[in-house]
């Protein structure tokens, strides 16, 4: 097997491409790619909402406090979760 040169690589890969045998990933473009990464700020705030509300309220004596904040965590989540899965749909 011969060792090719760096422009030779690319042009085999473009003709690949060319061929459709060379898979592609899309990525989001426009406004899917603003509502894929507003989905995945709203889970990383979800996440850290859950983590907060974990340390705050467990032990406390009141559970209405943490199940309302757990749960407003839990809808942040799949808030974004929605978003990324609608981001990535088909097109």
């Amino acid at each position: 097997m011969g060792v090719c040169s760096p422009g030779e690589l690319h042009t085999m890969s473009e003709d690949r491409l060319r061929r459709g045998t060379l898979p592609v990933a899309q990525r989001p473009a426009g406004v899917r790619w603003a509502a894929y990464w507003c989905g995945r700020t709203l889970q990383v705030i979800g996440l850290m909402l859950i983590l907060e509300v974990l340390l705050l309220f467990a032990g406390t004596a009141g559970m209405e406090l943490l199940l309302y904040w757990s749960a407003v965590a839990v809808g942040v989540f799949y808030t974004g979760w929605a978003c990324i899965t609608w981001a990535k749909g088909k097109r």
